[in-house]
């Protein structure tokens, strides 16, 4: 086996937004770099990877883009992921948002920046490029356990959240990276924020770099419905370095378990699913909706809640703004294809998702062998639970999705897990 990496600085070089809140934010500087980082490993002649950007999200606009410089190096696009690590202080102007699912969603997201798309896949094809050249004989090391602290449910504290921690040391000749998948929203900075940074997968970087690795390639989990909401002691760039070497220590923590990993084969295959959208509610129900729920705020702050409490009365305005602009944008669209993503490496499943999959649908079918990466190959906004829906929470309503659709599509994933399972 081989194995190549590299990473390039997609850090905006001119004026732009930040995405990923309700609030326009103008960029007003730059706290940390942010990357594109490739990973790519030959086996058996044949090449497979994976592409993170310290974005938000990527989709078509990216993706077809980071496809060609694949296909220019004789790479099938199916043998790589393209995924973000979904942090919200990185700059909009990336994903559609003029026509489709997103139209409603472009004051969080940003008008389309084609001049930034276009340095950000020219990063892409050079960090290709560059780790492909790189390629050395390489070994694998597979580590698994947990990092607890960091994240947990943000909409109920009582529920289950997801503190499994999945890594793996690659070594390319005498250099070596870090691969971690966990689950959690990076948003512990807030909307306040005007810096441009990969929040605390950044600061995992610098804590790793420290012990001799070259780059660490962050692939996120099932976070829909996982964030530092309740975990996090402040919204500062002190607390995002805090929460960076808790997830830094959680991985040098299972060093002293690593094992070699030795890949004996790879299997990739996609399957498409059609999901069903909800109907919009009427625009003056919408609209009612929203000024009661400002109004429920008030009378919240009138009384003296809780920072928590506070951020869950906010939760719901946002939810039900949410809905207005969903209602403002619907175009009567009856479903969505949805491209979900399966990669076997021996016994180890991996399950793609292209959006904000949550932890409560994918924990039953999660364990050591079988590990979920959202944002990936898209972005579909929220697969939330039924009790989303019911609750009214933010992620329900922003997802284009009609309840019980998410409960669906996990079906077909179950089962494709199983059928894998049963192969030999």
């Amino acid at each position: 086996m081989k194995a190549g990496f590299a990473k390039k600085k997609i850090t905006p070089q001119r004026p732009c937004t930040l995405s990923g809140y309700a609030a326009v934010r103008e960029m007003e500087g730059v706290h940390d770099d942010i990357y594109v980082k490739t990973l790519f490993l030959s086996v058996d002649g044949r090449v497979y990877g994976c592409i993170s950007y310290d974005l938000l999200a990527v989709d078509s606009l990216l993706i077809e883009r980071a496809a060609a410089s694949l296909k220019e190096q004789g790479i099938p696009r199916e043998n790589v992921l393209v995924a973000a690590i979904h942090t919200h202080s990185g700059p909009g102007g990336i994903l559609e948002t003029r026509q489709g699912y997103l139209r409603g969603a472009r004051e969080l997201l940003g008008d389309i920046d084609e001049a930034l798309i276009g340095d950000i896949a020219a990063a892409t094809g050079e960090c290709i490029t560059e780790a492909l050249e790189n390629m050395q004989e390489g070994r694998l090391f597979r580590m698994y356990g947990r990092c607890s602290g960091l994240g947990s449910n943000r909409d109920d504290e009582s529920l289950k959240g997801n503190d499994s921690l999945l890594c793996f040391e690659v070594w390319s000749g005498q250099k070596k990276m870090m691969l971690v998948n966990f689950a959690c929203h990076p948003t512990v900075l807030h909307e306040d924020n005007h810096l441009c940074s990969a929040d605390f997968p950044g600061a995992l970087q610098r804590h790793l770099k420290a012990e001799g690795y070259e780059m660490v390639l962050f692939l996120n989990g099932s976070c829909g419905d996982i964030s530092t909401r309740f975990t996090r002691k402040g919204s500062g760039f002190d607390e995002v370095e805090r929460c960076g070497k808790l997830l830094g220590d959680s991985c040098h923590r299972l060093l002293e378990k690593k094992v070699p990993w030795e890949i004996e084969r790879i299997r990739v295959r996609q399957k498409n699913v059609k999901l069903r959208t909800k109907e919009a509610v009427s625009l003056q129900e919408a609209r009612e909706t929203l000024s009661r729920r400002k109004q429920e705020y008030e009378e919240g702050i009138r009384k003296g809640v809780s920072p928590v409490e506070k951020r869950l009365l906010e939760n719901m305005i946002e939810g039900a703004d949410a809905d207005l602009r969903y209602a403002q944008n619907y175009d009567g669209q009856t479903e969505y294809e949805v491209e979900l993503n399966f990669c076997r490496i021996n016994e180890d499943v991996f399950v793609a998702v292209p959006g904000e999959l949550f932890s409560q649908l994918s924990n039953p079918l999660q364990d050591e062998q079988t590990h979920f990466i959202g944002y990936a190959n898209g972005y579909l906004m929220y697969f939330a639970d039924r009790n989303a829906y019911r609750q009214r929470y933010y992620e329900a309503l922003s997802s284009p999705f009609a309840e019980g659709e998410a409960e669906r599509m996990m079906e077909l994933v179950k089962n494709e897990i199983q059928e894998w399972r049963n192969e030999k």
